[in-house]
């Protein structure tokens, strides 16, 4: 059954990244197929930059495109944590790095006590950290359990049904990049095709002439919204050191419910927030961290 699932999920991945592909692929062939700015540029050879700038551009797009769902998203190794299951080390080793949130499918709480290194030694904290039923460890702090890529994800911001696979600690920069350089893509081709329609006099006519141009522009208006919507909120997330997950259950998870309210015990400024998304590649400790700097509600010390 197993192995059954998994030959579904490949097959899924595969049928999205092909659809993507094509989709991508048919709108570049009616701009060169139709009388448009990119055709005169490059198949009337009149503007041999401006063309090769917009197919470098779609290149780069599904390029990264393909980086963002091949790239290993942050895989928790379930043998390097399978000895620290029950164990908890205070000091947050790395042999020890632990995650906490409420209880989700296929996962238990136990509590364990925490000693918040910002405060007076005196002043400790009980928490709820979750063991992963699924992967029988207790993941890393900011790990969550992904039921599609069956395992826990380092610094989980979601499972994108676009890539068909999570964005984590280590494809999420990819990511991002890939919504930028598609952002400005569409925006690009929805200039050609508008300075492309031909005006005739009856709407009949004019649909007639412009289908498959007002069918892409159709592409990409309902596109466009969405990779532009999530450009900005990646832009956010990135900038003040959040994930998705993270924005959308705070309540729930308790290494940040139990902080001083909208306190983000990661948030290391913007610009080295943005350093450490876009060029450190090695896993962080967020243990250690989340240690120096959090700031717990007065009611919970």
């Amino acid at each position: 059954m197993k192995e059954s699932g998994m030959r579904r999920h490949c097959g899924l991945n595969a049928l999205v990244r092909l659809f993507h592909t094509g989709l991508c692929s048919a709108i570049l062939s009616t701009l060169l197929w139709k009388e448009t700015g990119l055709r005169w540029a490059l198949v009337e050879i009149n503007d041999l930059v401006y063309g090769a700038v917009f197919l470098c551009l779609f290149v780069t797009s599904l390029t990264l495109y393909y980086i963002a769902c091949l790239t290993d998203p942050g895989y928790v190794s379930i043998k390097q944590y399978k000895h620290n299951s029950g164990q908890v080390n205070l000091d947050f080793d790395a042999d020890a790095e632990l995650s906490e949130e409420e209880p989700e499918s296929g996962g238990t709480e136990c509590s364990i006590p925490l000693t918040d290194l910002s405060q007076p030694s005196d002043k400790k904290n009980r928490y709820k950290y979750r063991f992963c039923d699924y992967c029988e460890i207790q993941p890393p702090l900011r790990s969550k359990h992904c039921e599609d890529c069956k395992n826990c994800i380092r610094k989980y911001d979601h499972h994108c049904p676009w890539l068909e696979t999570c964005v984590g600690e280590r494809n999420h920069r990819y990511f991002w990049w890939f919504l930028f350089t598609t952002a400005v893509l569409i925006l690009w081709t929805f200039v050609i095709i508008w300075e492309s329609f031909i005006t005739e006099n009856t709407w009949a006519d004019w649909f007639h002439t412009n289908l498959v141009l007002f069918l892409d522009t159709v592409v990409l208006v309902i596109s466009g919204p969405v990779v532009v919507g999530l450009l900005i909120f990646h832009t956010y997330l990135m900038a003040y050191g959040l994930t998705t997950w993270e924005v959308a259950s705070r309540e729930r998870i308790t290494y940040l419910k139990y902080l001083d309210d909208e306190y983000n015990p990661f948030d290391q400024g913007c610009c080295k927030n943005i350093y450490y998304f876009m060029c450190i590649r090695k896993v962080q400790k967020w243990e250690t961290l989340y240690a120096k700097r959090a700031k717990f509600k007065d009611s919970d010390v």
